[in-house]
């Protein structure tokens, strides 16, 4: 083999790794700008409010109750909270900074529950961030497209409406 079949062979070897690279490039591009649009970017993701919630204190029959929220996520501009503890239920609206620390909330007694249950449990969390997405934080953090629509569905489930509101969610009462 002659030096010049040499050159040829490495020349034809060296365009095709530059081209399975220009490939590859393109492809993680397009990936890249495609989960920007759709909104899976890491930025974007950061940006969504995630409460948590601790129950803290016991608290006598028809008085209110005492949580500790903590927001691990974006600014909070809106939360809507239904809490059950024992056979009563709870419910009220807060806000948070981004990845506050814990604090304390009282959320006042609503309504007795028809059934009685152990442990608290949140029967209802959904956010509102500052860019206006809505967000079921019950259900994986699954944004909610049409907040009034999915909250009025959601108190009809819980034969609670008429008795909560949440216009930091909803917007307010149309008249």
């Amino acid at each position: 083999m002659s030096s010049s079949q040499i050159v040829v062979v490495l020349a034809a070897v060296t365009a095709l790794l530059a081209l399975w690279a220009a490939i590859f490039a393109t492809r993680a591009d397009l990936a890249t700008r495609r989960s920007i649009r759709v909104g899976n970017s890491r930025w974007e993701a950061s940006t969504k409010p995630v409460p948590h919630l601790s129950f803290t204190d016991f608290t006598a029959p028809g008085q209110s109750i005492q949580i500790q929220v903590e927001n691990l996520g974006g600014t909070l501009a809106g939360c809507g909270l239904i809490v059950q503890s024992g056979d009563e239920l709870y419910a009220g609206e807060l806000t948070l900074p981004e990845k506050a620390p814990a604090r304390p909330i009282s959320l006042p007694f609503i309504v007795k529950a028809w059934q009685r249950v152990a442990q608290p449990r949140p029967l209802l969390m959904v956010a509102r961030d500052v860019g206006g997405r809505c967000w079921d934080c019950l259900d994986g953090g699954k944004q909610i497209k049409d907040p009034r629509k999915w909250l009025a569905g959601q108190l009809r489930g819980l034969r609670m409406q008429g008795m909560v509101d949440f216009p930091s969610i909803t917007g307010g009462v149309k008249r």
